[in-house]
Order: C-alpha cells, then structure tokens, then sequence
C-alpha cells in the first residue's frame, strides 16, 4: 500500500513538473487548452493533471489572472516576503520598476506605515520630524509633505553619508551628515530642536546595539503623546538581516523595559496589521 502510494505521488510531481517545463518552452498561461495540448503531446490521461494535487500552485504560477486572484490564498508571512523582495526594496533585488514611490522618490517603507505616519503626524502635530538613515531621501519628501498639508514642521535627515540622497526641492527638509550616535551629532541635534516637540524615527543600522543607542540618544526630543519609532522590526520577526544577531525589535523591547515613560503601541500604530515596525512604535505616555 505504501509503494503504491509513494508511486502515485513520485507520478503526481513528474506529471506536474513535465507540464511545467511544457508551459515555460511554449510561453504559455495555464489555461484548458494548455492542458489539453500538453495532455496530448505527452499522453497523459487529462484527469492525472486535472486532479493533480500541485495543479493549483501551477496555475497560480502560470495563470492569466490578476495578482489578488493569483495570490488570494497566500499567507500572510509569504506577503510581507513579497513586498520585502519586490515593493519595499525592489530596487535592490532586480525588480526596480515595482520599488514603491512617492510622488517619483524611492521610498523604502509600506503604505501602511507611511498611512499610520500621517495620522501620527496629524494626531501629534510635530515641530521637527527626526529621521535617522535617509537612504535615498525618499522618506524625507513624504514627511514633507504631509507637513506641508498640514502647514507645520520641518524634516531633519541624518546619515554618515548624504550621497545617496537625491534632490528635493523643499524649505522643510535639511540635513545632517554624520553618525546618529555621535556626541557631536547629538549635540548638533540639541541645538536645531531646541526645546521643539519632535517625532524621531530610527531607521539607520538596524544592529540592536545602534539601534538602542539611538533610542536612548533621542528619546529626549519626543513630548507626552509622540512617538520614537525602532523601524524594521520585522526584520526580527521575519528572520531578516542583521537577524540572529537581533535587530530592532528586540532594541525597541529592551529600550520599553528600562524606560517605563514609553510603551509600544500596539493598538493604534499596528492595527493595519501589515507593518514593518512590530513593537517598534514607541509611545511616549509621560514626563
């Protein structure tokens, strides 16, 4: 009984893998008559594929359909796999015509936190938006404007090195070359805030070390009821780099359990669920 069954199951993936092969040579979609055609070259039974237990992943590979009806059972770890490939740094892995963009920069987020950013925005009315890893500046146009639609605030971008950061014309945003963690960078950041209410993102190396760091550097900016954001924190959860030397998730746990004036808003700044910064939105709730 089980040799039949190991048979029936190596024919299964020879069946499947055959009409693979059949459907990148001929450049075609799955669809019936691919079957029937790949059936009649290969003399196969057209039940034995049409019964074939991967002849569902097949088509979802092959199929002419649209990506929800392709991906309509794909999980939710596989999703956030896809948009780290492919939307957040498509740029980076060969895809760079699906790299998301606002307003024509390369912004390396999700739409979901760039929407609960704005609502953070909105809610908190920050004077300065402290972002810390500029990338290619993308980031910085998107909070500039929403502080432009909201008619208040400035962008500060901080980096060891501006290079990479392409030209945007905007009197809300200036920058800073030099290491986040540095005294004098720090120090410089002291006297541009100035006793300002700031929003502070952290989003450069991802190394737990830097990262508390950089928490426990600027968390003197953030008033009662703003936030100080570990960004990446899936990077934890999901296995990605600097992961197993621990990442931002765990700085933002560890920062949480030492300074009880901030608690990782779950609630609010995650319930879209689909977020890069799980634990990471740290909510500063008192003096």
């Amino acid at each position: 009984m089980k040799t039949a069954s190991a048979a029936a199951q190596a024919l299964d993936r020879e069946i499947a893998r055959d009409y693979v092969r059949f459907l990148v040579d001929a450049r075609q979609t799955d669809s019936p008559r691919a079957r029937l055609d790949f059936c009649a070259r290969a003399q196969v039974h057209p039940k034995l594929l049409h019964y074939n237990p991967h002849i569902r992943d097949v088509a979802s590979l092959f199929g002419d359909a649209s990506n929800v009806e392709r991906l309509l059972d794909m999980t939710l770890r596989d999703y956030l796999y896809y948009h780290y490939y492919f939307i957040h740094q498509g740029y980076r892995y060969g895809a760079g015509d699906l790299q998301q963009r606002w307003l024509g920069q390369d912004i390396i987020k999700t739409p979901w936190d760039c929407w609960i950013y704005q609502e953070i925005i909105w809610e908190t009315k920050p004077d300065i938006v402290i972002e810390l890893g500029v990338m290619f500046g993308g980031a910085s146009h998107f909070f500039a404007s929403i502080l432009d639609m909201i008619g208040h605030g400035e962008v500060l971008g901080i980096d060891l090195t501006l290079e990479k950061v392409r030209s945007i014309n905007s009197k809300r945003i200036s920058y800073l070359a030099g290491s986040s963690t540095a005294p004098e960078t720090i120090e410089e950041v002291r006297r541009r805030v100035a006793g300002r209410r700031a929003l502070v993102i952290a989003d450069s190396d991802h190394e737990k070390s830097h990262v508390l760091a950089e928490l426990r550097a600027y968390a003197e900016f953030v008033p009662v009821g703003g936030y100080l954001v570990a960004e990446d924190s899936l990077n934890d959860v999901m296995g990605h780099h600097p992961v197993p030397n621990e990442g931002p998730q765990a700085a933002a746990k560890a920062f949480a359990a030492e300074n009880d004036c901030f608690v990782a808003d779950r609630r609010f700044a995650e319930r879209y669920i689909l977020t890069l910064n799980p634990d990471g939105y740290l909510k500063r709730v008192k003096p």
